[in-house]
């Protein structure tokens, strides 16, 4: 009886490691999407510049779209990047 027990103590400490173990390496893979999160540019230096709804529409973009409309360097680029009804042919 006693063999049978310390087999059974054995496999309960084995199945305790092994949990364990997966438990950290799934923690530690959920933790590795912040890596691959794209990092959001700063706001253009014309921002405060632009109206409510302009910047509303500014902050709607991703980080992608976010970078290409910064590439725009005066404000008509920038409102007409942001496609307002408001300003589109404000030269």
């Amino acid at each position: 009886m006693n063999k049978i027990a310390g087999i059974i103590l054995e496999l309960t400490a084995w199945f305790w490691i092994v949990f364990i173990i997966i438990a950290i390496a799934m923690t530690l893979q959920s933790c590795t999407f912040i890596e691959r999160a794209e990092a959001m540019p700063p706001v253009h230096t014309l921002y405060n510049a632009l109206s409510e709804g302009e910047q509303a529409v500014y902050d709607s973009f991703s980080a992608e779209e976010r970078a290409n409309v910064n590439k725009n360097t005066e404000m008509h680029q920038l409102r007409q990047a942001l496609d307002t009804i408001q300003y589109r042919y404000d030269y």
